[in-house]
């Protein structure tokens, strides 16, 4: 086998090739590379990004309100049940059995009416008995008295003895007694025949009866219940730091959830003279005008007691605050460059739907309300919606409020 050697030319061209690539793509070759290639992909957003200028953005479309003076009522809460102000429960004096009922339950009966007949024939006859007792304990009262006569003439003549003369009076004065003690049967048996008609003791909502005719019923026994509702009374505490600020007659408002919306007046009637020690509380009772019935007592009502009025507060909505870390700030909103200006404000009574500003802002300022979470100190903005001085009116006392406001000016 015959072997043959390479081209020594051959060789050399190929060699002087490879030092040739390794001089120009050297390991510093890629490296720059790579850094070119990350260069690129995170300069480019970058570049794009600049190009967007404040003039091309779309203004932030927002709505606006002015804050505006009211005064504002200083109140504080409380919960209560609404009561009536007289509420008895029909009970016989008379025992029997229950001849007739004269009312319909729930309805509304005028005082001195018919509720109830019990049966009075065995009354009746009670009474006839007491009254031939009485009768006859006069006549025997009669007869005492001319022996008593006779007996005194007898004994002022010496002819009878002063112990035969006391027998004759002690008699007398027994039957004497006996007929004071008839007497008395006769007017409560009057008294019992009276008690088997059972009235109304006032005017007012009667309840169901417990009771039917024919059915046996003793004294002092449940038949129903009357409410006095013209008028009512609820009753509820507030905090011992109030107790320098109550008073009679102060104006109260109450909500209950069968009439949600809806506040009813009262006036304060009572205030405990004493702190509950263990709740540290003042008990207050306020009287309220039920005339049309709407109230039903039992309910369960939310309380407010207006302590006074405050004028002057500055008011802004309560949506328009936007919370910091320090503290509070609106956009005031400024008509001649069309954009918004941030500022910090020093909040007071909040109420629902508004918040009294005690710093930060004067009255007519335009504050944005909707549409501020994406905004910026300097940004235009476009106005989609103005609310006037009148959204203040709108703002009406409801549940987890500690004030507001009564009128606007």
């Amino acid at each position: 086998m015959i072997e043959h050697d390479g081209d020594p030319d051959e060789s050399s061209s190929m060699d002087s090739r490879k030092g040739i690539f390794a001089k120009i793509f050297g390991p510093w070759t890629f490296f720059l590379l790579l850094l070119a290639g990350l260069a690129y992909l995170f300069l480019r957003p970058a570049e794009e990004h600049v190009d967007e200028t404040p003039e091309q953005r779309q203004p932030m479309a927002v709505e606006i309100a002015p804050a505006v003076v009211t005064t504002l009522q200083e109140t504080v809460r409380g919960i209560g049940s609404v009561r009536p102000v007289r509420h008895v429960e029909i009970k016989p004096e008379a025992a029997g059995r229950i001849r007739k009922v004269y009312f319909e339950e729930g309805s509304f009966v005028r005082q001195g009416k018919l509720l109830f007949e019990i049966e009075e024939e065995k009354h009746r006859q009670r009474l006839k008995s007491s009254q031939a007792a009485l009768e006859q304990a006069r006549v025997r009262f009669e007869n005492s008295r001319r022996s008593y006569d006779r007996f005194r003439e007898l004994f002022e003549q010496d002819l009878i003895s002063e112990n035969e003369f006391d027998q004759v009076r002690t008699e007398m004065d027994a039957v004497s007694a006996e007929i004071a003690r008839l007497t008395a049967q006769v007017r409560l048996s009057q008294e019992d025949l009276v008690d088997t008609l059972i009235k109304a003791p006032f005017s007012g909502y009667i309840s169901q009866r417990v009771v039917d005719p024919g059915q046996f019923v003793s004294t002092g026994q449940i038949l129903a219940a009357m409410y006095q509702t013209d008028r009512l009374e609820i009753s509820f505490t507030v905090p011992e730091k109030y107790s320098a600020e109550v008073k009679l007659g102060q104006e109260v408002l109450i909500e209950v959830s069968a009439h949600q919306g809806h506040k009813f007046s009262g006036m304060v009637s009572y205030v405990s003279p004493s702190v509950h020690e263990s709740s540290r509380s003042l008990e207050i009772k306020a009287s309220i005008s039920n005339e049309q019935n709407i109230l039903r007592p039992g309910s369960f009502a939310s309380v407010i007691l207006v302590l006074g009025y405050r004028d002057g507060a500055l008011i802004i909505p309560e949506r328009s605050l936007v919370a910091t870390r320090d503290g509070y700030l609106v956009f005031v909103y400024d008509r001649d460059s069309e954009e918004v200006k941030s500022r910090v404000v020093r909040t007071g009574t909040r109420m629902p739907g508004a918040v009294e500003i005690l710093q930060g802002l004067v009255p007519g300022d335009m504050v944005v309300v909707s549409g501020h979470m994406n905004l910026n100190h300097g940004m235009r903005v476009r106005v989609i919606e103005e609310s006037g001085p009148d959204w203040a009116e709108d703002i009406k006392v409801s549940g987890g409020s500690f004030n507001s406001p009564r009128k606007v000016s």
